[in-house]
């Protein structure tokens, strides 16, 4: 087994998130750790609240945080490169598998009595939250972009009063398990289409859905001075999910993303029939003969591609 630096074996061997050691930043080791309210895996303190205020003050769960994450080290360390650290002597391990990093510190979290989650609203996936008592919560980013763990104060973002987590679902925000996180677009009202390639033997057609008009939403995303505008700005972690979101499920092929017609209503099923689905993009169409092609979401939204050959 290899420990973090500074860690005693008989703390790897306690197997509990009240004993700590090495591992976390000198600004984690100031702060006790929480004592939480007794309670089991997933969350029994109750739901939180929707509109809860969040601001970034002074974390009182960084150290269950650090905690946790010292303590999947030991449990796992294959999920860890423990040779690379991005501060040498902190613990801040290069991320093997950051599936396992997250889901494991969640686990030790709960495991510990705290109410933890991933936090199902985050585009990149890598916030969690946390909370002893439904007066507060926080959250947490524990994983930096190049791969490597983000710990100590860099990690915590924010407290949230009261707890704002959990909360139900409504209708118009994305299914947990979508992918599309915060801010939510609102429904798509036109789509952009056009040729995208001219092919030697078919041509692709390509779209995009579009929403508005809603300028804040607009300026939210980073496009500002537009009242219309793409679900997610280019290059966004979430930005097919949302997509998929918005604009449903095509009729013909069962897929994420809109469905694709002929000007006589007919499916693009081959390029016998002149035109078909394309096999890695929804969202993209091969057109094998001239017509029009039609590109709709399932709201009815929609828009035509005029080929001429």
């Amino acid at each position: 087994m290899i420990l973090p630096r500074g860690c005693p074996l008989g703390a790897a061997l306690a197997a509990t998130l009240a004993l700590s050691c090495g591992g976390s930043s000198p600004a984690a080791s100031t702060s006790p750790v929480v004592a939480p309210t007794p309670v089991t895996s997933g969350c029994t303190l109750g739901m939180g609240t929707r509109g809860a205020a969040c601001s970034r003050s002074e974390s009182r769960l960084l150290p269950n945080v650090e905690a946790a994450i010292d303590l999947l080290v030991r449990q796992k360390p294959g999920i860890f490169d423990l040779t690379r650290d991005a501060l040498p002597g902190y613990g801040h391990y290069k991320v093997l598998e950051p599936e396992a990093y997250l889901e494991g510190a969640v686990a030790n979290l709960q495991t510990a009595g705290l109410c933890a989650q991933r936090d199902p609203d985050d585009g990149n996936n890598e916030r969690i939250q946390v909370k002893t008592t439904n007066d507060y919560s926080e959250d947490f980013d524990i994983l930096v972009s190049t791969g490597y763990m983000r710990r100590g104060a860099g990690a915590y973002r924010q407290t949230c009063t009261p707890s704002s987590f959990p909360v139900e679902r409504t209708a118009d925000e994305p299914p947990l398990e979508s992918g599309c996180g915060r801010p939510f677009p609102p429904p798509v009202t036109r789509f952009n289409c056009k040729i995208h390639l001219f092919g030697a033997a078919f041509y692709t057609l390509d779209s995009t859905p579009i929403v508005g008009p809603d300028c804040a939403y607009c300026a939210s995303i980073g496009i500002a001075d537009e009242c219309f505008c793409p679900v997610r700005n280019h290059g966004a972690a979430d930005r097919l999910a949302c997509e998929n979101w918005r604009v449903g499920t095509a009729r013909d092929t069962g897929r994420p993303g809109p469905t694709w017609t002929k000007e006589d209503g007919s499916y693009c099923t081959g390029p016998q029939s002149g035109c078909v689905n394309s096999p890695e993009n929804q969202y993209q169409l091969q057109v094998y003969d001239p017509g029009r092609y039609k590109v709709e979401a399932e709201n009815g939204v929609s828009c035509t591609v005029r080929v001429v050959h």
